[in-house]
C-alpha cells in the first residue's frame, strides 16, 4: 500500500550513499509501469540517480535524478486484444503471445541507440532492476557486474516461483492465467496441474531458448536463463496477501502491493467533476483498463454495454477512446480519465473493470464495490478473487446480454454488503507496519548498501526437485517396505514348505 506524504517519510530519513540505479520496465502496457512509478521517484527525490527505459514517461521535470529513456515505440509490437472476434487469447497460448512481443522489443530496444550506450559499459550502475518478462536483460547486471531484482507487476508463473525457491502448488496457487482460486473442484485441480505442467514445458524447451539467444547476441553471456533468474538478488511482487491469499515464499520475495494512493498533483477536470458532484444519487466508472479498448471490443458485447447503461437510473462514466455516436444521455464518455481520483470521489458507487490488478487495487482503496467482465491474463482469476471476497459480480464476456448486466448493477448499486467488504478488505491492507513502497523502498536500499542479499536465498532453489519433493527419500523407504514385505513373505513361504514337509513325513511315518 502507499500511504500518504511518503515521499515526505522518505525524505525525513538520511541517505547514507546514493547510488546508480538501472531500472527497465519494457512492457508497452500503462499498467505495468504504474505499478512502479511509485518507487522510481521515491528513490530519486531520496538523491539516488535512477535511470528508467519505459514505454511511458512521467515527465516529472522535478525530479532532476531521475532520467527516462522512452521506448513508446514498443506499443506498436504489441498486438491488438481488445476484440476477441479477431484475437483469441486463452490460458494455452498467453504465454506464447507475450513473448513473442516482448522478445521482438528486446531486440529492438538492445539494438537501438539506448540499448546501445547501455552495453558499451560507459555508465556505473550499483544496481539493476527487471521486469520479469524480459529475464534476458538481466545480462545488464552481469555486465555492470553488481546485484540485481527481478520486479513483477502481477503474479509470476509457477516456473518463476520455483526457480527462486518459492514453490506454487498447482492446487494452492493455480497459474495465475487460470480462473480458479481458493477450493478448487476435482475438474479445476486435474486443469491447474494440466496448465502447469504444460507451461513448464513451454517455459524450458520454447520460450527460455529463444530468450537464451538474445542474451548471447547482446550480452556474449553463457548464463543460462534459468541460472540468470535463480542467481537474482531480490524478487519485488506486486501482489497482497490479502487480495490474492497467503503464500509460502523465502525472504528473499518482498510483496509490495496492495492498495493504489493517489500520489499524482494533477486535479479531476472541470467538467467531469462537475459530473460527479451532480451524480447525487451515485455515478457508475465504466473502465476496461490500458490494455483492452472498449472503442474496439466485440460489437455485440459493445451494444450490450450501452443498452444496459441507457436503462440504468444513474449517471456513467465511460472510459471510450473514440467518439460515439449513440451515447445515452446519462452517460459521459472520455478518451481518459483519471482513475484514482475519480475512485475516490464519494459519488462514484461502482466500477464495471475488466477485473486488471493496479484497478483491482484502486478500487479498493476508493472503497468502490465491482462488476468485473474479464478478458485475459490474470484478469480472470482476478475476478475470481473478488468474487470470493464478496465485493463483486463477475460476468462472462461471451454470454453477456442487457438483462444480466443490468441485474449485476443493479445488485451491486443496492445492496450495501459489497461496499461494506470492501471497507473491510481495505482496512486488512492498511493494517501492516510499512507500506509496500516503504517497503519496495528499504529492500532496494538493504541490496545496494549490502553490496547483493544472496544470503537470503531461499536454500529450495538449490534443492532439486526430486529432492525437494522427498522421492529419493520415499523412494528408499518404499524400497525398505519392499525388502520387509517380501522377505516376510519369503520366510513365510519357508516355513510353509517346512511345515508341509514336517506333515507330509508325518503322515507317512503313520
Amino acid at each position: 500500500m502507499f500511504c500518504k506524504y511518503v515521499c515526505l517519510v522518505l525524505l525525513s530519513v538520511p541517505v547514507s550513499y546514493c547510488a546508480n540505479i538501472l531500472a527497465i520496465v519494457p512492457t508497452a502496457t500503462y499498467s505495468h509501469h504504474i505499478a512502479y512509478a511509485p518507487l522510481w521517484k521515491a528513490l530519486s527525490l531520496r538523491g539516488h540517480n535512477v535511470t528508467l527505459v519505459t514505454t511511458h514517461p512521467m515527465d516529472n521535470h522535478q525530479l532532476t535524478n531521475l532520467t527516462e529513456l522512452n521506448i513508446n515505440w514498443a506499443s506498436q509490437l504489441i498486438p491488438n486484444v481488445s476484440n476477441s472476434a479477431e484475437f483469441k487469447v486463452t490460458m494455452w497460448n498467453f504465454h506464447s503471445l507475450l513473448n513473442t512481443a516482448t522478445n521482438l522489443i528486446c531486440d529492438r530496444l538492445l539494438y537501438s541507440d539506448i540499448g546501445q550506450k547501455l552495453l558499451d559499459k560507459s555508465s556505473h550502475f550499483d544496481l539493476v532492476l527487471v521486469e520479469n518478462v524480459c529475464p534476458e536483460l538481466l545480462g545488464f547486471a552481469e555486465m555492470y557486474n553488481c546485484p540485481k531484482i527481478l520486479i513483477a507487476t502481477m503474479s509470476l508463473s509457477s516456473i518463476f516461483s520455483s526457480i527462486l525457491g518459492d514453490f506454487a502448488h498447482p492446487i494452492s496457487h493455480p497459474e495465475f492465467v487460470l480462473a480458479f482460486q481458493g477450493q478448487l473442484n476435482f475438474r479445476e485441480r486435474v486443469i491447474s496441474t494440466m496448465v502447469t505442467w504444460y507451461l513448464y514445458y513451454t517455459f524450458l524447451y520454447v520460450i527460455f531458448p529463444k530468450k537464451q539467444k538474445t542474451l548471447q547476441k547482446y550480452f556474449n553471456n553463457t548464463s543460462t536463463i534459468p541460472e540468470l533468474i535463480r542467481d537474482t538478488d531480490m524478487l519485488f511482487l506486486n501482489v497482497n496477501p490479502n487480495i490474492h491469499g497467503p503464500r509460502a515464499i523465502g525472504p528473499a520475495t518482498i510483496t509490495v502491493g496492495g492498495n493504489r494512493e493517489d500520489l499524482s498533483p494533477e486535479p479531476i477536470p472541470k467538467d467531469i467533476k462537475k459530473f460527479l458532484d451532480d451524480a447525487k444519487d451515485g455515478c457508475i466508472l465504466v473502465s476496461l483498463g490500458s490494455t483492452i479498448k472498449s472503442s474496439l471490443i466485440d460489437k455485440v458485447l459493445l451494444k450490450s454495454i450501452i443498452d444496459t447503461l441507457r436503462e440504468v437510473p444513474y449517471k456513467v462514466l465511460w472510459k471510450f477512446e473514440t467518439k460515439i455516436t449513440n451515447i445515452p444521455k446519462n452517460v459521459k464518455t472520455a478518451k481518459w480519465l483519471p482513475q484514482q481520483k475519480i475512485l475516490n470521489h464519494p459519488n462514484l458507487k461502482l466500477f464495471v473493470s475488466q477485473g486488471g490488478l493496479q484497478s483491482v487495487e484502486e478500487g479498493i482503496y476508493g472503497e468502490v464495490p465491482f462488476v468485473i467482465i474479464p478478458f485475459i491474463a490474470d484478469q480472470f482469476q482476478n475476478a475470481r478473487m473478488l468474487e470470493n471476497k464478496g465485493v463483486a459480480i463477475v460476468l462472462d464476456k461471451n454470454n453477456l446480454n442487457k438483462h444480466v448486466l443490468k441485474s449485476a448493477i443493479l445488485k451491486v448499486m443496492n445492496d450495501p454488503k459489497y461496499t461494506e467488504r470492501v471497507k473491510k478488505v481495505k482496512q486488512l491492507i492498511l493494517d501492516e507496519p510499512m507500506s509496500g513502497l516503504e517497503k519496495a523502498v528499504w529492500w532496494t536500499e538493504y541490496v545496494i548498501r549490502n553490496k547483493g542479499a544472496k544470503h537470503l536465498r531461499n536454500p529450495a532453489a538449490d534443492i532439486p526437485l526430486y529432492q525437494y519433493f522427498l522421492l529419493d527419500v520415499i523412494g528408499f523407504f518404499l524400497l525398505i517396505v519392499i525388502l520387509i514385505v517380501t522377505a516376510l513373505l519369503l520366510a513365510l513361504k519357508k516355513i510353509y514348505k517346512l511345515f508341509w514337509r514336517f506333515r507330509h513325513e508325518k503322515l507317512k511315518s503313520q
